[in-house]
């Protein structure tokens, strides 16, 4: 019977190996509890390490629009440090809260932020933040509804 071994991030770029969130992915499978790849070897079991490890969170902000218009959202990305998913999401949301506030703007109109919602948390799918990563994906089916949703795409301006 062959043991499992749980590889770390240099071990992902010296085997080749393919981060867990990627993997998960592209096997339509779930990430594991402790967030680590495992692989069959033969040699012995190792136990994987734990600790705080890199998240990103994408948070959603909220201003109200002046005079009943449409109000203005802002889509932040956070990295976070975490045991696992669930301190990530809390620490996120404790971020974005810090962040909420009022001010006046340069023509005196009121200005607030507040915290809308964590819309994901994910951890980071390169470990390793000291040289070039990958940090988060998602997916989507409806490529149309993107283009609508994200002005960048169109040079619109905000």
């Amino acid at each position: 019977m062959l043991n499992v071994k749980v590889l770390q991030p240099a071990e992902w770029v010296r085997t080749g190996t393919v981060p867990t969130r990627r993997w998960a992915v592209a096997h339509g499978r779930s990430i594991t509890e402790g967030g680590e790849c495992a692989v069959a070897t033969g040699g012995r079991q190792d136990v994987p390490v734990k600790g705080p490890r890199p998240y990103i969170a994408m948070v959603l902000m909220e201003s109200p629009g002046k005079g009943g218009g449409d109000p203005l959202y802002e889509e932040s990305v956070m990295l976070v440090y975490a045991a696992d998913d669930a301190d990530a999401r809390s620490r996120a949301e404790r971020r974005a809260r810090s962040r909420e506030t009022s001010y006046l703007n340069d023509r005196g109109e009121s200005v607030s932020w507040r915290f809308k919602c964590v819309v994901d948390v994910s951890a980071t799918l390169d470990e390793d933040l000291t040289q070039d990563a990958d940090l988060y994906a998602r997916h989507f089916r409806d490529y149309a509804a993107y283009e609508r949703f994200e002005p960048l795409l169109s040079g619109e301006e905000l």
